[in-house]
């Protein structure tokens, strides 16, 4: 008796708790998984360039010199000192918030992306018709592939989650993560190709999936975006010069033909969950950002300031005026001029158009004028008007120079440099109002421009630097650097990385965060530092 009397008080209390998480009940309609995935791109956003000023993308910054701040905030400081320290990775290290941050969000996009996609897979849910079907799962994979993908260009390893996969995923190295990235794009280009997908409640994407500033999205322009990924992720993925040589470049050229034929914006406004956050700190004031003379001293056509400077120790190291042919760069013989033509160089000035670096005025040097290798009169001002604005406007997410460059490194790399040369003029001439690199079929001729050449690259030799014209692969980077500076993730570090540019001893990739290896009972691990492992080496300009 005693235990029909437990047996029916069991069966009484067996009741659907719903504070319990249900997968099943959660994405019970299709509006659910509706839902959960049209939301997915907007976390791509935030989780790399957008919603929080504790991402990587701030590291990558300053590990590339397309910034410098010596502010400890978000780790900047430590991140971008020379020589290069370790990317620290234990518990209670002040840098744990943004090491883990962009692998927590990635990783949770995949997994909610590849939870959706498995019940649009159950037999029998539909979302009402089979080509809204369609257009669902061709953008959930390209979500997930997206998710991937990033997880794949920042960190060392991942676990890559998909449909059908194991319930927990063991971590695999980046470029495995890759493949299965690329996998996902893959899928998605298929299904987004379907003529079924035309059908009633299919394509276009609805405007707000993406959010672009030209409203809703074909599947012929959902197409592009795909290829447009795919191309910069078959390049970007890799760490050393020699993975950069051994690329496809034949797939990455036909990707990226056939990819975005224009820029994409994004249309932001922090109060609908689209922003770009570090723009805030970007321009608060010299302390956050300033353009050390690294890189952009190269535009120097005398040369003799910039190889002086690369001459002094560190520490010792002076700003001096940049005088360029350079469109980007604002004209003037001193500094006065260049404050001129920098629109008078004050914090909130608007730069003319085309002018991407202003040169500020001396009472805003403010603390950073501390004549280390890190500061200089220079700021990048492109997007100033985005920040007076409250950052309620349109901002480029991917932009055609990235295509182009990739077009051109692909060509070089295959030896057809009249492509090459075509794709390069498209913003050297144009914007930069330099000469063309028309005719240069070898690696060894120098661009033209003579004295005045750009860029005119550091060589290292026994202990000093000279400088000398670069040739066409370097007139390449130039430009990407130049018109991508500030857009996307990892703009500068990633490409910088595969060529070999960065300064010895920078991490090549992030470690999975400690907390994730504690969970999976393994040891955790820093990266990079001078003679480290997970540190470049010295590189193409002897940094």
């Amino acid at each position: 008796m005693a235990t029909l009397s437990l047996a029916a008080c069991s069966t009484d209390l067996a009741v659907t708790n719903p504070n319990n998480a249900d997968i099943t009940r959660a994405l019970a309609r299709p509006s659910d998984v509706e839902n959960l995935l049209a939301g997915g791109f907007n976390q791509v956003v935030n989780n790399t360039t957008g919603g929080s000023n504790d991402n990587l993308n701030n590291s990558f910054q300053v590990m590339s010199h397309e910034n410098y701040t010596g502010l400890a905030n978000f780790n900047m400081g430590p991140r971008a000192g020379l020589p290069r320290t370790p990317i620290l990775n234990f518990p209670h290290n002040p840098g744990s918030a943004s090491v883990s941050n962009d692998f927590n969000g990635l990783s949770r996009l995949a997994r909610s992306t590849t939870i959706a996609l498995e019940r649009l897979g159950t037999t029998g849910f539909t979302l009402g018709t089979p080509a809204q079907d369609l257009r669902a799962r061709a953008y959930g994979r390209f979500i997930l592939g997206l998710a991937l993908g990033n997880l794949a260009l920042a960190y060392d390893s991942a676990a890559v989650v998909v449909p059908g996969g194991e319930a927990v995923p063991a971590l695999v190295s980046y470029d495995s993560v890759m493949k299965a990235a690329i996998k996902q794009l893959d899928d998605a280009l298929a299904d987004a190709s379907n003529t079924a997908a035309a059908g009633a409640g299919g394509f276009p994407l609805p405007a707000s999936w993406l959010n672009l500033s030209t409203g809703s999205v074909s599947a012929d322009l959902f197409q592009r975006i795909i290829r447009s990924y795919r191309a910069r992720f078959r390049a970007e993925v890799a760490r050393t010069p020699a993975e950069r040589q051994a690329v496809n470049w034949g797939q990455v050229i036909s990707d990226a033909q056939n990819g975005i034929t224009a820029d994409l914006n994004i249309s932001m406004n922090p109060a609908t969950g689209w922003t770009q956050a570090w723009v805030v700190q970007h321009y608060t004031g010299t302390n956050w950002h300033v353009m050390t003379p690294m890189i952009i001293g190269m535009a120097d056509s005398t040369g003799a300031q910039y190889q002086a400077w690369l001459n002094q120790p560190l520490l010792n190291r002076q700003p001096f005026l940049i005088r360029t042919p350079d469109r980007r760069f604002p004209a003037g013989n001193d500094r006065a001029a260049q404050q001129a033509s920098s629109n008078g160089g004050g914090q909130g000035a608007v730069l003319p158009t085309g002018v991407y670096f202003r040169n500020r005025v001396i009472a805003n040097d403010g603390a950073a004028a501390d004549g280390t290798w890190g500061f200089s009169w220079y700021d990048h001002g492109r997007f100033q008007a985005f920040q007076n604005a409250a950052r309620i406007g349109t901002f480029p997410h991917m932009v055609m120079p990235e295509m182009w460059g990739l077009i051109a490194e692909g060509a070089i790399r295959t030896g057809n440099f009249t492509l090459a040369a075509t794709m390069i003029n498209n913003t050297r001439v144009s914007r930069g109002g330099l000469p063309g690199v028309d005719g240069i079929t070898d690696l060894n001729t120098p661009v033209a421009g003579g004295s005045s050449c750009v860029p005119r690259i550091p060589v290292f030799s026994g202990g000093n630097f000279t400088t000398r014209c670069g040739n066409i692969l370097e007139a390449m980077k130039w430009e990407k650097r130049m018109e991508m500076a500030y857009i996307a993730y990892g703009a500068w570090y990633f490409d910088m990385r595969g060529w070999g540019d960065l300064p010895e001893g920078t991490p090549i990739h992030f470690p999975v965060p400690w907390q994730e290896r504690d969970v999976r009972v393994q040891p955790f691990n820093n990266m990079g530092g001078v003679g480290q492992p997970g540190g470049s080496q010295r590189g193409t300009y002897g940094f």
